[in-house]
């Protein structure tokens, strides 16, 4: 086989990768094997599941690196399995359930989305609202947030400085991940997570476990209606990316009316190059404006947002890049 169709039969066949890890984490397959319960026999046993079925999904793990296969139906996790784990600092478990089931559905609809040029999945507001509501649904989907957004709220911190800022709005925050890198960036600094009053419970949870409980809360509303006021610096991180222009120009208004004088608003957003390439990290664009395409959202340019925040009442003053993909688009009321 060719280089190039081997590298195309790879993208091709690239979902069972998905699905193997999807079913792992369901069965709690990394926490097993992290307790030295490697013997796919007994696993089964415990589990009360097919002993065939579980040994040869854990040669699928053995075959991704996720586990080692170290004896005839004996498995050990390995450094890469081990993120799988809930109890892990950069643990993926929410993001592989989410990309296992709510992420698969909605790519198995994208050509009628393209077809009609309408979202497929339940989307909008009321599409959020209804997440909420589905209480082990949005456990996985506030988790998978979460265990994304801290990577890129430290990222958004090494790269801008906050400390001339008195309080951060983490508007549409969730948990609250993104402002827990932010205030452990600035000793001094207090915000607050704001989003859908369905969320703070958990919120409050987790932001008593990051260490920054004493600066920060949570505010429960919806921001199309109103953003709390009080605050010199509203960061919006992967927010705008979920609306369409009408949307995201009236969450933005009400952010730029709610903002204390002198303030910002931030934006972490992927910005889209003018002309797409092949490079890695576009490609993740890409495939996250696709996602987009099926719940009414779109990624943007710059020269895009640049218009969209003129439209909501304030001046893009630059974009400040992350050592990720995603970057800090700076604006200023007009």
């Amino acid at each position: 086989m060719s280089g190039a169709r081997e590298r195309v039969n790879e993208m091709i066949t690239g979902c069972w990768r998905t699905q193997v890890i999807h079913e792992a984490v369901k069965l709690g397959l990394p926490e097993h094997l992290a307790a030295g319960q490697g013997h796919s026999d007994a696993l089964a046993v415990s589990l009360g599941v097919d002993a065939d079925g579980l040994y040869r999904l854990l040669r699928g793990m053995a075959a991704l690196g996720l586990a080692s296969h170290v004896a005839d139906h004996q498995f050990e996790l390995t450094d890469e399995g081990a993120t799988l784990c809930a109890s892990h600092p950069e643990s993926l478990r929410g993001v592989a359930l989410h990309w296992g089931d709510r992420q698969w559905k909605s790519f198995g609809l994208l050509g009628k989305a393209i077809q009609t040029g309408r979202s497929q999945m339940q989307a909008g507001s009321a599409g959020f609202v209804d997440l909420q509501r589905d209480a082990a649904q949005a456990e996985v989907f506030n988790r998978a947030m979460a265990e994304q957004s801290l990577r890129i709220g430290h990222a958004a911190a090494r790269a801008y400085d906050f400390s001339h800022f008195d309080a951060v709005l983490d508007v549409g925050g969730g948990f609250g991940a993104v402002l827990v890198a932010v205030l452990k960036s600035v000793p001094r600094l207090r915000g607050d997570s704001f989003d859908l009053p369905a969320v703070a419970d958990s919120a409050a949870a987790y932001l008593g476990k990051s260490g920054v409980g004493d600066r920060a809360g949570f505010v429960g509303g919806s921001f199309f209606e109103q953003v709390p006021r009080g605050y010199d610096c509203h960061l919006l991180k992967y927010i705008v990316h979920d609306w369409d222009d009408a949307h995201s120009i009236t969450l933005l208004s009400r952010c730029a009316q709610a903002l204390a004088p002198g303030g910002v608003v931030l934006l972490l957003e992927q910005v889209l190059p003018e002309l797409v390439t092949a490079d890695p990290g576009v490609a993740g664009m890409v495939r996250g404006d696709l996602i987009m395409l099926n719940i009414g959202g779109k990624e943007r340019t710059a020269a895009q947002y640049r218009v969209l925040l003129a439209q909501a009442g304030l001046q893009l003053t630059r974009i400040v890049p992350t050592d990720t993909v995603f970057s800090l688009i700076e604006a200023k009321p007009l």
